[in-house]
């Protein structure tokens, strides 16, 4: 994702977006970071997100990219639980830098320098940047490829949510997601090249690729405040619990 706006819904939000072709703004600067050693797990890369993103949406749309691409790793057939976890990770730390950094001359950039000066592997990082087309960084991996699927498709599933009498996921139709797409006034920051690409990219129908993201979110539905009621706020510690498999 890369210029996000927040989709709003009887006083609710949820956040969608977009990426508009341009660049703009001058780079701030990164600011200083303690380089030392640190760990590379899910509880770190919660952590990094939450230093750099205060906004609960954001944190939000974070933890629903990591359980859509924890689903996506399952399902292409990945068992290992490192594995699952790293594909995750990209979910989570996607747009971490946004909040900071939210123009396209910036974006998706400066988190990639960032992740590296802090030591994340490059699988994780190229993943990321890979993410938004204008990188130009081409995406070779699956899951390179899962991110681009995930990332965009996850945010709209939960505006469509926001606009049904329950405000469930659970009672999201495939085919009210597919309709959706259609009407350019819904969301309409919302890029569909990035939803199309990305089922295109991953090698499923758009319409069996909404099915596994939809199922994807209703195991965390209360905590993205897709199950009827308000979320609650993520805090920075601890983690919130690993999205379980649908």
């Amino acid at each position: 994702m890369v210029m996000h706006r927040i989709y709003q819904s009887e006083n609710k939000s949820f956040l969608v977006s977009s990426c508009p072709d341009r660049r703009c703004g001058a780079r701030p600067a990164i600011p200083n970071v303690d380089s030392g050693p640190m760990s590379h797990d899910r509880a770190s890369a919660w952590s990094l997100l939450c230093e750099f993103t205060k906004s609960q949406p954001l944190r939000r749309h974070g933890l629903a990219v990591e359980a859509t691409m924890r689903h996506l790793a399952r399902t292409s057939g990945v068992t290992g639980a490192a594995e699952v976890e790293t594909w995750g990770i990209v979910g989570l730390l996607h747009d971490f830098d946004y909040e900071r950094f939210p123009t396209e001359a910036d974006h998706v950039f400066r988190g990639m320098e960032i992740l590296r000066e802090r030591g994340w592997g490059e699988p994780v990082i190229r993943a990321i940047g890979g993410h938004a087309f204008y990188t130009g960084i081409p995406r070779e991996t699956p899951m390179e490829r899962a991110i681009l699927a995930a990332d965009e498709l996850t945010g709209f599933v939960g505006a469509c949510a926001l606009v049904r009498p329950s405000k469930r996921i659970a009672d999201v139709p495939v085919e009210s997601v597919l309709k959706r797409l259609k009407e350019k006034s819904f969301a309409r920051t919302v890029d569909r090249t990035y939803v199309t690409r990305g089922a295109e990219e991953w090698g499923l129908p758009l319409p069996e690729l909404v099915a596994l993201v939809l199922a994807s979110q209703v195991p965390i539905a209360a905590e993205l405040g897709l199950d009827g009621a308000p979320a609650a706020d993520l805090p920075d510690e601890p983690a919130p619990p690993e999205p379980p498999a649908p």
